[in-house]
């Protein structure tokens, strides 16, 4: 989904060292990501802005007890899930941090639909009901893993839940739009791996869809 998914190590080190242009470079990078995640949680931009402040201000004040580059990623969407749901619960008087009770919308774009042809409307709407059929859980671990490419160690930080738990939530999850997949009508002659990635916008999202979610060696 982006060009770089993660920050050269000499970009890194500068940041550590004090280069605030190098820091600069790290905001620009991570900006739009932590943006687009956002608007996944909520439709208030002031708070998803004043969170990626928030916590860009506090990574500035401990980048020197950053050991590496990965971690700086888990740590920042970690920091940046905690303080927008806090900011959340503040503004809705209800905790959100402990329940599953925030929204997550992961669904298929308006642009994404109008790439599929029209013969596809049908499909594209069966998708569409299933992910909404999805737990806000499962959702953010879909997004983490197909469109952030993380790895589930990763989305297990995150969501604090274990490794195990993770895969079997996206197994879950998988099976719940891969069934929707198959009951369409004329999938074979409708519904190909290309187009299935333009509708998702996912191509590995895609290729789960259509084949074998990994099995965990744990």
């Amino acid at each position: 989904m982006y060009e770089s998914q993660y920050i050269d190590p000499a970009l890194w080190e500068a940041c550590k060292a004090g280069d605030k242009g190098a820091y600069a470079d790290i905001y620009k990078l991570y900006y739009p990501r932590l943006y687009n995640y956002g608007c996944k949680l909520t439709e208030n931009v002031v708070l998803i802005e004043d969170s990626i402040q928030e916590i860009f201000v506090l990574f500035w004040m401990n980048r020197e007890r950053m050991a590496a580059v990965r971690e700086f990623r888990s740590y920042l969407f970690v920091s940046f899930r905690h303080c927008l749901l806090r900011l959340l619960s503040q503004r809705k008087q209800e905790d959100l941090l402990n329940e599953e009770q925030y929204p997550f919308a992961l669904e298929i774009s308006t642009e994404q639909q109008q790439l599929a042809r029209e013969e596809q409307h049908e499909q594209l709407q069966a998708l569409k009901n299933a992910m909404e059929r999805l737990t806000p859980r499962q959702r953010e671990a879909i997004f983490f893993r197909f469109y952030e490419n993380m790895e589930y160690e990763e989305i297990a930080g995150i969501l604090q839940i274990s490794v195990k738990a993770t895969y079997k939530l996206m197994a879950r999850a998988i099976d719940v739009l891969r069934d929707a997949y198959h009951a369409m009508p004329l999938v074979p002659a409708v519904m190909t791996l290309a187009t299935l990635a333009v509708a998702l916008g996912s191509l590995q999202l895609s290729i789960a869809i259509l084949g074998t979610p990994p099995v965990p060696n744990i």
